[in-house]
């Protein structure tokens, strides 16, 4: 299984036991669809800073970065290597 795809995947496990959402597809935008609320979107950040192991600001949030499980695991991905590299994206 390729990075990405073992990143959607764990993200798509943490949407279903930390915020009860089954996700349908890695592309299906999770605003437009109502799938995600401002209330859960909260919960997202906070359970993506606990399992990943980073910190977000609010001026590095960026919607379009959350819009899709695909783009979530993208940012995700970025945000993994600036922990590793020790340096913004």
């Amino acid at each position: 299984m390729t990075e990405a795809l073992d990143l959607e995947s764990q993200i798509a496990e943490l949407f279903a036991e930390h915020l009860q959402v089954e996700l349908p597809s890695p592309d299906l935008d999770l605003f437009e669809a109502g799938v995600v609320d401002s209330l859960l979107f909260v919960k997202l950040l906070a359970a993506l800073e606990e399992r990943f192991g980073f910190q977000l600001s609010f001026e590095e949030l960026e919607i379009d970065d959350f819009r899709t499980l695909r783009h979530i695991a993208r940012f995700v991905a970025a945000k993994r290597t600036e922990v590793i590299s020790g340096g913004p994206r």
